[in-house]
């Protein structure tokens, strides 16, 4: 008696079916690398606008005082009090 050997499909579908689960985590994998690489860099842009926005809100307060918009117009500017004297060095 010869034996014939059957092809084993039940073999067949799980190669097919690990190959196809292997294919679908790596895919996740990459994705999920490309959005950690995306939360790494708008971090980085919220931690820098923090920064400016906390400068700008320290800016404003400053312009907000009027002791501070008077040293600006006489050092800036050069505006001067009613009967004082404009005073400039030369510049070398």
């Amino acid at each position: 008696m010869t034996q014939r050997k059957s092809f084993n499909w039940f073999a067949l579908i799980m190669l097919v079916m690990i190959a196809y689960f292997t294919t679908v985590l790596v895919s996740q994998q990459v994705h999920l690398s490309h959005v950690s690489e995306s939360q790494r860099i708008a971090d980085k842009r919220l931690e820098k606008a923090k920064a400016t926005n906390e400068k700008l809100r320290k800016e404003l307060a400053e312009l907000q005082d009027i002791n501070n918009i008077e040293k600006l117009a006489r050092e800036e500017l050069g505006f001067t009090k009613e009967g004082e004297m404009p005073y400039q060095t030369t510049r070398q």
